[in-house]
């Protein structure tokens, strides 16, 4: 039984590859390559957008990226970032599915690959069957010649054969970790805000679970919400790009007044959500007036010429951690005690203890 599997491996490497999976190595490996030639990071939302590029699934993004190659303009980081909340919706959950079809089709490939050599070996081996079992019989020398010039034939054609075979494995191996490496990016992405690179929603939620098994082993934790206050009134007057910059730069005010164990997230819209693992009323209470005062002293720049943004405010609202708390009941503590604080003429923390 042991014999048959080599036998049934091979005959599903011959099968014919989808189209779409060939596709989908070919498209991946230009973006690799663009961004190589570009300087630019290998992030995420880069290979999203030259993916699609080369896909030509979105004329309206070839376009634009090609009037940008015929005018040689930089692909600074901000100017990725808007072209990809420009023509990108859906997230990274698309993107991760197309590179797993990416690497399920150059895994296919490998295999093909180590099939043929394992069918060249086998060819060879029957052959050194056949030269021993004609060694058994009475051989004159022009007969033994003849098998030897045979056996030195195969030799060298069975060496060439898997050379280049191992060649095109090396190739496809190296091709496969790009893509892994691109994979685990993705993978990344899926639990990150693409906007401000705080966590996002699913991975608070994951967090947030955690902290409440935790804390039935008497650990102490509190949960803070913010909400940029008049969040509307930037997007209305400014834009949505100048939108887009408020909430990156918040998340980076929160993350430069927290410690390293704290948790942040964006928990959606213009709301933030931070965990404080191990860290009592008084102790959260303190970090969040810390951060809410450090986003109102700061000003955004809004251009080259200096012009900045009016005065940027918070309001939070802190829960510490009960016994027998569920995620719907902290967090419906905190989002009550965060509309209290708005209640309270906004720019301030509002917190309950108990």
């Amino acid at each position: 039984m042991a014999e048959s599997r080599p036998i049934s491996q091979k005959k599903s490497f011959k099968q014919p590859q989808h189209a779409e999976l060939k596709q989908s190595v070919a498209w991946l490996r230009q973006a690799v390559s663009q961004i190589t030639t570009l300087n630019i990071p290998a992030n995420p939302e880069n290979y999203s957008l030259w993916y699609d590029y080369f896909s030509g699934r979105k004329p309206a993004l070839k376009g634009e990226l090609d009037k940008r190659l015929k005018a040689k303009s930089p692909f600074t980081d901000d100017v990725n970032h808007e072209l990809y909340y420009r023509f990108f919706v859906e997230g990274a959950e698309r993107q991760l599915s197309d590179i797993r079809n990416a690497i399920r089709s150059l895994i296919e490939q490998l295999g093909g690959q180590l099939g043929e050599i394992t069918q060249g070996m086998d060819g060879y081996d029957q052959l050194l069957v056949s030269c021993e079992a004609q060694l058994e019989k009475d051989q004159d020398v022009e007969a033994l010649n003849q098998m030897v010039n045979t056996l030195l034939k195969e030799t060298r054609h069975t060496r060439e054969s898997n050379q280049q075979s191992l060649k095109n494995i090396s190739k496809l191996n190296s091709e496969i970790n790009d893509m892994k490496h691109c994979l685990e990016k993705l993978s990344e992405e899926a639990l990150e805000d693409a906007l401000t690179g705080v966590a996002n929603r699913r991975a608070f939620n994951r967090e947030l679970k955690s902290v409440l098994d935790e804390s039935c082993k008497k650990s102490e934790n509190c949960l803070l919400l913010l909400d940029i206050d008049r969040f509307k009134l930037v997007n209305d007057e400014h834009g949505h790009l100048i939108g887009d910059r408020v909430l990156r730069f918040v998340a980076q005010m929160i993350k430069e007044s927290v410690k390293g164990g704290d948790f942040v997230a964006r928990y959606g819209g213009e709301e933030f959500a931070v965990i404080f693992p191990n860290t009592n009323y008084q102790g959260g209470l303190a970090v969040a007036r810390t951060i809410i005062q450090t986003v109102a002293k700061r000003r955004l720049t809004l251009n080259k010429e200096g012009r900045k943004l009016g005065r940027i405010t918070l309001s939070g609202g802190l829960s510490f951690v009960r016994a027998g708390d569920t995620a719907d009941s902290l967090i419906e503590r905190a989002d009550t005690c965060m509309y209290k604080a708005k209640s309270n003429g906004r720019n301030t923390v509002v917190g309950v203890d108990i």
